[in-house]
């Protein structure tokens, strides 16, 4: 039996463990009390957001970081907003972060994104915060400041030769920032920033709604929240089946059209510049596994073209044609003075048609390779193998009354339908 002296120790020793966990308990607490509630002002990007900080919680996933061969040695299982900035000021370039996010409303799965520190460190050596800023609210400069090659800043251009650099970008600003804006001239001026370090935010703001571009959930400083879309097409691709291929080649080919035609935006056409399958995101449905959603989750390189609805939608003079260059996967060849100075460019389907439905892209290879063989109608297949190919080539200008890249996107995506519904059908036959 124990005696008096030990027993009073151990019951010393259990109520000290219960003091601190209870302390530490504490004390985590009034951390992230405290760091919650901290003013973070270094160059805020909120745009007119009137979410705060302090009412975002995020967590980083640990186990899809781990899952992408990214480890974090320094964080355990809980990231604040303060460390999640200070990890991200600790990047020379950008970085993504995966987590949820929880709103007041709803906890979503959310990607954490941002300029990184080398960004607004290029953008603060060229300009002067205070004379640059003042001069922009006074005047109404709103230009772009010529930055490094290696920066990435907004490029928005119109056909109408009258347009000047000022009101194009001042009408963009507006159409980003929010209507019920308390400080517009403040909005304008976080807007104009952005369009020297963090464009995508312009852009997801822009078309926020639209069905290929991910939702934007709040935005706290140089950091934005936007949906988390899924695995990259990269991460898919050799795991999808025909039927699946096909209605992915569909959709990238509706989302280059779209984004052209003013379908994506009444105001603007947009000509993303680096389509490749890392920056596209698909989900599959969890009980068909049929393609859910598409969605394009890197909007930092695009060419934005004010919409000229003066010009008449026959005049296919106005139409740009890209020139084929075989320079491998990767390599894609524009012109943003000739994108710029036509009614439509069809750069988009270009892109679409060399870095996925080509030899090289293999997304539809049972189609581009013909000595392999499909359950599909022959003719059929012969038919979109010979239309993908000439998506590729270049148009010969004086013959565009004929047929256009434009053209032959809609009878890819008609040819694609008609093979998509012989392969399911077929599949649904085997089944009963």
């Amino acid at each position: 039996m124990p005696s008096v002296s030990k027993l009073i120790f151990y019951v010393a020793v259990v109520l000290f463990a219960v003091y601190l966990h209870d302390r530490n308990g504490a004390n985590i607490q009034l951390l992230e009390s405290y760091e919650h509630n901290i003013n973070i002002t270094f160059g805020p990007l909120n745009l007119g957001n009137d979410s705060s900080c302090n009412a975002l919680d995020f967590q980083l996933n640990y186990k899809k970081h781990v899952d992408l061969g990214i480890f974090f040695s320094n964080y355990a299982s809980y990231m604040s907003m303060v460390s999640l900035f200070k990890l991200w000021t600790s990047q020379r370039n950008d970085k993504i972060f995966f987590g949820t996010l929880k709103l007041n409303d709803k906890t979503v799965s959310a990607v954490a994104k941002g300029p990184g520190r080398n960004c607004f460190e290029m953008f603060e050596q060229t300009v002067n915060i205070a004379t640059d800023i003042n001069t922009i609210v006074t005047y109404g400069e709103w230009t772009l400041l010529p930055l490094s090659d290696d920066s990435r800043s907004l490029e928005i251009c119109s056909k109408d030769i009258k347009s000047i650099q000022n009101a194009l970008l001042y009408s963009f600003f507006n159409s980003v920032i929010s209507d019920d804006s308390d400080n517009k001239a403040h909005s304008l001026i976080e807007a104009w920033i952005a369009a020297h370090v963090s464009v995508e935010l312009l852009v997801l703001k822009v078309l926020h709604g639209y069905r290929y571009v991910p939702n934007i959930y709040a935005t706290c400083g140089r950091v934005y929240f936007v949906e988390d879309c899924g695995h990259t097409l990269e991460y898919h691709m050799s795991k999808m089946n025909l039927s699946n291929r096909l209605l992915v080649a569909k959709e990238l080919l509706t989302l280059a059209l779209e984004l052209a035609d003013g379908t994506a935006h009444q105001s603007y056409s947009f000509y993303l510049t680096d389509l490749t399958a890392e920056n596209i995101a698909v989900r599959l449905n969890k009980t068909t596994g049929l393609l859910q959603s598409l969605k394009v989750i890197d909007w930092s390189d695009v060419i934005i073209v004010v919409n000229n609805h003066s010009l008449k939608e026959t005049d296919n003079d106005n139409i740009h044609v890209s020139k084929h260059i075989d320079c491998g996967p990767g390599c894609l060849s524009y012109s943003k003075e000739e994108i710029c100075q036509s009614r439509v460019s069809d750069h988009n389907i270009y892109a679409v048609c060399k870095e996925f439905l080509s030899n090289d892209g293999r997304l539809l290879h049972e189609i581009t390779d013909l000595d392999k063989t499909i359950k599909s109608p022959e003719n059929e297949v012969k038919n979109l193998a010979s239309l993908l190919n000439n998506c590729l080539w270049n148009f010969d200008v004086e013959k565009q009354s004929e047929i256009n890249r434009l053209e032959t996107a809609k009878l890819i995506i008609k040819s694609i339908q008609l093979i998509y519904n012989f392969e399911t059908s077929n599949i649904t036959n085997n089944v009963l």
